[in-house]
């Protein structure tokens, strides 16, 4: 029982705000949010478009998990909490997931796009987040086969 209860010390690492995985997921949040901000803007149109409704979904979960993730990495709650777990193993398999994700959504948003600047725009943002994604898999990639096969809490260490 006092280890459930034991405190937990909880700060903010600088280092990880400015490492690449950090920079990246920085670019994943702004660059999502602009993306279904911009989709969340066309109004009622998503209510008739299946296919509006899949990519404001991909957009909107993907912003809420890569927040959370970030939180997570932000107060080093991957190294306190659950430092037994392969961060490594875990960060690449997000953002694999997502990167599909958004490839599917983004390859959607232009089938679908027409002329409306608004879903235009919309796309071209999809595209760009998907990019970083992508581009992200790579790093968490190489992170995941650079680091000792024990699992730790490597993930987000510059």
């Amino acid at each position: 029982m006092a280890n459930i209860l034991a405190p937990i010390s909880i700060c903010t690492s600088i280092f990880y705000k400015t490492s690449v995985p950090g920079l990246l997921k920085i670019g994943e949040l702004v660059l999502g949010l602009i993306c279904w901000a911009i989709f969340a803007s066309t109004g009622t149109f998503l209510n008739h478009a299946p296919a509006y409704q899949f990519v404001m979904f991909v957009a909107v979960t993907s912003w809420l998990l890569t927040l959370a993730l970030s939180i997570i990495y932000l107060f080093g709650l991957h190294a306190s909490m659950c430092s037994g777990a392969p961060w490594n193993i875990i960060e690449f398999g997000f953002n694999a997931f997502w990167g599909l994700f958004y490839f599917i959504a983004a390859c959607v948003a232009v089938a679908y796009a027409g002329s409306s600047s608004l879903l235009v725009a919309g796309t071209v943002f999809a595209w760009f987040t998907a990019i970083v994604y992508i581009v992200h898999i790579a790093f968490s990639f190489k992170e995941w086969k650079s680091a000792p096969s024990s699992g730790g809490a490597g993930a987000g260490q510059a």
